[in-house]
Formats: C-alpha cells, sequence, structure tokens
C-alpha cells in the first residue's frame, strides 16, 4: 500500500471521526444524513466473527467447518456429540479447505472413528483418527507422478468403508486442469495415487451413495465446456462394486437442462431437483423441482412454481430449501402422497441442511435480525451462532422486497433498507444517499440475512439498495437465463431503473453510490463508465476491468462462462469482449473509483485490477488502489476485512461531504 495515502486516510479519519457515536447530545439529534456517525465501527463488523460451513451429520454426531478471519482465514472441523460436548478437531498449522475449481466446497467426510479432510497448503487428503486427534497422516501424494497437483472436494465413504470417493482435479502448470471421479482404497499400506473411476467429462460434482442393495447405487453429476452446472448438467448412475463403477449410463439432463441437488432415499430411490430452459414462468419446468428415479423410471414429485435447492431425506420425508421470488423458507415434502408442508419458523435462509441417526434434523439458520446459527430444526435449540450482535435490534435496517419495472415490459427485483440509528433522525424533508449491492456471480443472488456490514453502513446514514437483476437465482430458469449474451448490459440497465423507481417512490435522494465483488465488481465498472452521471462513487472488489485479460488468465471453472455470458467465444467477437469492457471506457469515467484485490486471485487475476489502476494513475483520475498480499477471491484476513471496509468508507464519506 502506499504510505502517503495511508496518511491521508488517517488524516481524514481525525477530521470526519468514523467512530461510533456514543454522545447523549447525539441522541435524535436532527443531522443531515451525510453527517450521521455509524453505530459500530469497521472492527466491531468482524470482532469475534466467524462462519458455517458444510454442516454434518454422521451418526448422532455433528460436524461443521468454521471460517476464521482471527486466524488468518483458517477453515477448523468442530465435532459436535450426542451428549452436546463440542471439540475442535483440526490441528495448528492445517486448514480444512479445497482448492477444487478455485471456489472450493465440501473438504472433509467422516466414517467410524475416520475423519478425511483436504490441507489447503498443499490440498492432500489426510486420515485423522477421531479419538485421538493428533494422530494423523496424508493419504495422498504431494505431486503426482506426471508433475501435476492433485485436489479434491465432495469426499464420501462407501457404505462398506472400504472406499473414500471424491471429485478429482489434476491441476497443471501448462495446460488445462483434468477433472473426474477416482477413489482410494482405504485397507491400502502404499501412499498411491486415486484410482480414476469416471472421466471424459469436463467437470464433476457430488457423487453418491446409496445404502440399498439393489439398483443403482452410486450417482454423480457431470458437465462440459462451454456449459456453467446450471446450464447443462447430466446425471448419472450405475453400480459401485470392488472400487469401481459399473453399467454407468446417463439418467437424465444435457440438453440445457440443469439439475441441482440429489438425494437417496432409504429405498434405494435417487430424488434430485431439475428445470429446463426455454419456458414461462407458469410452467413448474421453469424452477427447479423435485423429481423422483427408481427403476428406469422418473417422475415429478412437485409440481410448483418456486425453487427447491437443498434436499435431505429425513424419517418424515424430504427436507428442502424452497424459494419463491428470492424469499425462502422450509419446506417438508411427504413422499407418500407428494404433499408439501411449509415449516414454521422465525428464520429467512436455511443452508447444510442435515439429519442425525435420531431423526434430528439440523441447519444452519439465519435471518434479518439473526446472524447465522446452528439450529436443531427438531427442537429449536440453538447449538451455536456465529457471533452477537454488536448493536442492539433498533439499528439494524429490516429489508423492504420490492419488484420494479425495468426494460422491455419486464421486471427486477431487490431489497430495499432505510437508514436507521437510533442517535439521529433527518433534517425534515431530508432524502438519504444510496449505495447500491450488485452481488457476485454473476448467476447468484443477495442476502437478506442479518449483517452487520449493513449496520455500519445503514446507521452512517445511507439507505441500502441490495439488487437482484435479471440473471440472478431464486426466480426460475427464464429470469435466470435472462442473462445470458447480455452480460454487462441488462443488470446496469436495472439498476438505473431501479434507482429510478426508489427517486419516483420518493425513497432516496440524488446521491448515490455503488459497490460489488467479482462479477459485482465488473458491473460496477460498467456502470461508473457506462453512466458516467449515475453516482458519485463506486467501489470495486476484485472485479474485471478486462474481459479480454480474464479470458486469457482465468481458471478451468469459468473459462468458458463468457461464451455464454457474451454471446461468443473471444475468438469469434473479440470487438464485442472489448465493448462490453469498462477499461476501453475510462475516459468517460466522471466518478471516483476504490479497487480491491487480492495478490493471490486466481478467479480474477490481479492483472485485471492493476491494470485498470495504471492507466487511471496514468491520466491523473482520482482512484485509490489496495493489493492486499496473500489474499485470493475474497478476503479471508480480519484485518484486511477491516481495513477494506475502513477505506471504502472513508473514500465516499469524503465525495459525499465534498459534493
Amino acid at each position: 500500500m502506499r504510505p502517503l495515502l495511508c496518511l491521508a486516510l488517517l488524516s481524514l479519519s481525525a477530521i470526519f471521526d468514523f467512530s461510533p457515536a456514543h454522545s447523549a447530545v447525539r441522541k435524535k439529534e436532527p443531522l443531515s444524513y451525510s453527517f450521521w456517525k455509524p453505530a459500530i465501527s469497521a472492527k466491531d463488523v468482524y470482532q469475534k466473527f466467524i462462519s458455517f460451513h458444510y454442516l454434518k451429520s454422521f451418526g448422532h454426531r455433528l460436524f461443521w467447518i468454521e471460517a476464521r478471519p482471527e486466524e488468518q482465514g483458517r477453515f477448523v472441523i468442530m465435532k459436535r456429540e450426542k451428549d452436546g460436548t463440542v471439540k475442535e478437531l483440526t490441528p495448528k498449522g492445517f486448514s480444512a479447505r479445497t482448492r477444487v475449481h478455485e471456489y472450493g466446497g465440501s473438504s472433509y467426510t467422516v466414517y467410524g472413528s475416520n475423519l478425511y479432510f483436504v490441507n489447503f497448503s498443499d490440498q492432500r487428503i489426510y486420515w485423522q483418527n477421531l479419538n485421538r486427534p493428533s494422530k494423523l497422516k496424508p493419504l495422498t501424494p504431494p505431486k503426482n507422478t506426471d508433475g501435476s497437483l492433485g485436489k479434491y472436494m465432495d469426499l464420501t465413504v462407501s457404505p462398506d468403508g472400504k472406499w473414500l470417493v471424491f471429485v478429482y482435479e489434476k491441476e497443471y502448470e501448462k495446460k488445462e486442469n483434468l477433472n473426474f471421479i477416482a477413489a482410494i482404497d482405504l485397507e491400502r499400506k502404499t501412499l498411491l495415487e486415486p484410482t480414476i473411476l469416471a472421466s471424459g467429462a469436463d467437470f464433476y460434482q457430488k457423487p453418491s451413495f446409496s445404502k440399498s442393495k439393489e439398483g443403482e447405487n452410486f450417482a454423480w453429476l457431470q458437465w462440459d465446456h462451454p456449459y456453467m452446472p446450471w446450464d447443462s448438467t447430466e446425471l448419472y448412475g450405475s453400480r459401485f462394486q470392488n472400487g469401481k463403477i459399473q453399467k454407468q449410463r446417463k439418467i437424465i439432463g444435457g440438453d440445457k437442462t440443469s439439475i441441482y441437488s440429489l438425494s437417496f432415499g432409504v429405498d434405494g430411490a435417487l430424488y434430485f431437483s431439475m428445470d429446463w430452459p426455454g419456458l414461462g414462468n407458469k410452467s413448474f419446468k421453469n424452477y427447479y423441482n423435485v423429481y423422483k428415479y427408481q427403476n428406469g423410471k422418473m417422475r415429478a414429485i412437485t409440481k410448483d412454481l418456486g425453487e427447491y435447492n437443498e434436499l435431505q431425506m429425513t424419517d418424515r420425508g424430504l427436507l428442502a430449501t424452497y424459494i419463491f421470488e428470492g424469499e425462502e423458507s422450509l419446506r417438508m415434502i411427504d413422499l407418500k402422497d407428494n404433499t408439501t408442508k411449509t415449516l414454521q419458523t422465525p428464520y429467512r435462509e436455511f443452508k447444510f441442511l442435515t439429519a442425525n441417526k435420531a431423526n434430528e434434523w439440523f441447519a444452519v439458520v439465519s435471518g434479518p435480525t439473526t446472524p447465522p446459527r446452528i439450529l436443531n430444526l427438531s427442537t429449536q435449540k440453538t447449538i451455536k451462532t456465529a457471533y452477537k450482535l454488536p448493536v442492539g435490534k433498533e439499528n439494524i435496517p429490516i429489508p423492504q422486497k420490492i419488484k420494479f419495472p425495468t426494460q422491455n415490459g419486464e421486471f427486477a427485483y431487490g431489497y430495499f433498507y432505510r437508514p436507521k440509528n437510533k442517535n439521529y433522525r433527518p433534517l425534515p424533508n431530508g432524502l438519504p444517499p444510496v449505495r447500491v449491492l450488485l452481488h457476485g456471480g454473476p448467476t447468484y443472488r443477495t442476502s437478506i440475512s442479518y449483517s452487520s456490514d449493513k449496520v455500519f453502513w445503514s446507521s452512517q446514514g445511507y439507505a441500502i439498495f441490495d439488487i437482484n437483476y435479471r440473471g440472478s437465482t431464486g426466480y426460475g430458469r427464464k429470469y435466470r437465463d435472462a442473462l445470458l449474451g447480455r452480460w454487462g448490459l441488462v443488470e446496469i440497465e436495472d439498476v438505473k431503473n431501479g434507482l429510478a423507481y426508489l427517486r419516483k417512490k420518493n425513497l432516496i435522494g440524488s446521491k448515490s453510490f455503488v459497490s460489488g465483488m467479482s462479477a459485482g465488481g465488473y458491473s460496477v465498472q460498467r456502470l461508473l463508465t457506462r453512466y458516467p452521471n449515475l453516482f458519485q462513487g463506486g467501489a470495486s472488489y476484485f472485479g474485471i476491468g478486462n474481459l479480454v485479460t480474464l479470458q486469457k488468465l482465468t481458471h478451468k471453472f469459468e473459462s468458458r462462462y463468457l461464451v455464454q455470458l457474451i454471446g461468443s467465444s473471444l475468438e469469434k467477437n473479440q470487438a464485442e469482449y472489448e465493448r462490453r469492457s469498462p477499461i476501453n471506457h475510462l475516459k468517460k469515467l466522471a466518478a471516483p473509483m476504490i479497487l480491491f484485490q487480492g495478490s493471490e486471485d486466481k478467479i480474477v487475476p490481479p492483472e485485471n485490477s492493476r491494470e485498470i489502476a495504471n492507466i487511471l494513475k496514468k491520466r491523473g483520475i482520482y482512484h485509490e488502489y489496495y493489493e492486499y498480499e496473500g489474499e485470493d477471491h475474497g478476503f479471508y484476513k480480519k484485518e484486511n476485512m477491516i481495513s477494506s471496509l475502513s477505506k471504502e468508507s472513508a473514500f465516499f464519506k469524503k465525495i459525499l461531504r465534498k459534493r
């Protein structure tokens, strides 16, 4: 970082005082939104902050991973026994995180007293004894004989306990990675490379076993370039016997059919969610609905106009998350008569559904005023909370769902948060500045769960517009596919029309800022260069400034993603890639921009941000650029989370108070 710039920001902080407001004199003081002080500091946002991932049940025990920013982003496996005892399993110096597809995924599994996990630093699989956690050893070699690095994900053990099966990626330095379904013989004595079970596809996911001894007892998902898994997926089934898959065949998929989740029933039937392209919003096939496959026959279990995502078999039926117009709930599907029932709960988001041997159900849950927690859904008892609320609920903004008209007679969605701080009231007839949030992906959706980050921004006088532009998930296939061929066009039109809608409703003032990460960072740069007078400033976190650079440098998983999003390959239409690259329109830039980047990012390589920063510097355009050493795609270290949030806030406040 530049020392002079850091000193300038420290001076700015001293002048404007970004610390929380505690003085009684400030209470209910009428004051311009621009001069509200946040109810919490950037340090408070990430104070004792952890996140939960990959909650799983094995027998009566419950396991999960904790991501810990205070420990340099280390991923730690935790175990909870039947009696409620919780124990940390991952030794110091280890982190249970995989780099498959660079985004990673599930990095561990359990069988009996054996824990198998992927270690982040060397990407090897390790065995660990649950009764003696200090006893562990590697099961995979440091490097393969062909020079590639082995990477592993979605670990699972065969029902007989003899085979560890997983998604296997071989990473090469000078050619595209290769992906497989592979296995390790757990009875072997020597360190050998995994045995490949399935090959030929570009990508694999979710290898799964059935405990039934009849029919196809093993299944997985696969797909090929140029598609992403939500574009076109194939479901395969086979017999698994003696460490080999036999009589494998495609059950369904391909032809742009997308399959999302899968789960075997106790009877050996395979349940999965699936949608089809090219259908209207009134067709149930436009949405992820649940299907059953058994003995060569398939039928629809649900026919709703909403999305079933996670599936978990229980003693009462199939537990599933259900999303309707972006709103998430929890449903139980009775497999006897295919009826569904919404489970009443105060929470609004549910992840990592699992059920234990005692038929108790668990999930990571959260809500607008509730930080993430591991919850026993059967008893409604909290097992562990990610962190405590740093403020009272009187300072927490509540999301207001909005639906607004956009281009071509279509509609888009989002959530609006009003400024909220118990110490202030706005000036008469005052309208707040707005901070627009653009989610990543871009094929993803925003979260309405509690976030201290939102409290930080809302309590210092900003309204928040968190948009689910066309192309977001949770609204059906037609809505999701609206971005195909039109990325860099559709979402920025939706932002522009969303702001017009909010101003028409007299909810925001004339001043607006925009922030986004990854794909959202790209859209930030597109907005600032396409509509230079729409925003007063923008923040791009590991965003994409040059689509040509991205296409040449990015990793295998997304190396053909742009073919779908732009509508053609770089080789066939480089001119279109250049037209939609913000770096080629910087002369139109009128609003200051702050950029953040991780030096080890393999998804959006740092060359993207460096290119933009260098041009802005040469042209004398006001900006700030921060590159954090050792961070990859997303910041995992507490000090960098605090630093970037503080700098973005100071940057926007400086602009806001000058204009």
